[in-house]
């Protein structure tokens, strides 16, 4: 069964799923930095793996470089997810974890690398777990990897291999007490795991009515 095919209300039915899993991310983050946070997922697409570097390309001013989180999950629904944030975003989530500016002319040290990629561990497990827990399914994961490079296609492909198949896509925006963060999510999965995650959203929508 090919995961191209779902329709408006199983796309709305994912939807919800995932801002499930994103207020559970909120609640872990606004406890980390206490700060109030909400993550809103204003939108859920499908789009073919070979237009992402087209596709984020037009959802960013052009910015000069990314941070990027990557991470595999293995399970019924598997793939790989990834995060990705224009660099001054990072910084600015960092800044809000440190309580100080950071040096926007200087390269970011181990410290803040990992904080980026823990943000980036909780956002997609929070969001990955929660979603396969609702389905059925438990996922494991393999450990983040982080990178820093220019948007251009070179930069995607090293996370997502040209070819066939659908990438589901979220537009996230992090809602802090202070300033709005711009990311976005990445979960890219093969025609199988599409095809498992469009039956259990079916099964799961059947069980509400």
């Amino acid at each position: 069964m090919s995961g191209s095919s779902f329709d408006t209300l199983e796309l709305d039915a994912l939807k919800e799923l995932m801002n499930v899993g994103f207020g559970r991310a909120a609640a872990t983050l606004s406890e980390l930095m206490d700060l109030h946070v909400v993550l809103s997922v204003p939108r859920v697409e499908l789009v073919p793996i070979g237009e992402l570097a087209s596709y984020v390309a037009n959802e960013v001013d052009d910015p000069k470089s990314f941070n990027v989180v990557e991470q595999f999950f293995l399970g019924k629904f598997e793939g790989s997810s990834f995060l990705l944030l224009p660099e001054e975003e990072g910084r600015r989530l960092v800044e809000m974890l440190a309580g100080e500016d950071a040096d926007a002319d200087s390269p970011l040290d181990s410290l803040e690398r990992d904080t980026i990629i823990e943000i980036g561990n909780i956002i997609i497990g929070a969001c990955v777990s929660k979603v396969a827990e609702l389905l059925g399914d438990v996922v494991t994961y393999r450990p983040p990897r982080f990178a820093t490079g220019a948007l251009d296609r070179e930069l995607l492909e090293r996370y997502v291999k040209p070819g066939p198949g659908m990438a589901l896509v979220m537009k996230t925006l992090f809602r802090f007490e202070r300033r709005d963060v711009f990311g976005l999510l990445f979960l890219v999965t093969t025609d199988s795991g599409l095809g498992w995650l469009k039956r259990a959203v079916s099964s799961w929508l059947e069980s509400l009515s």
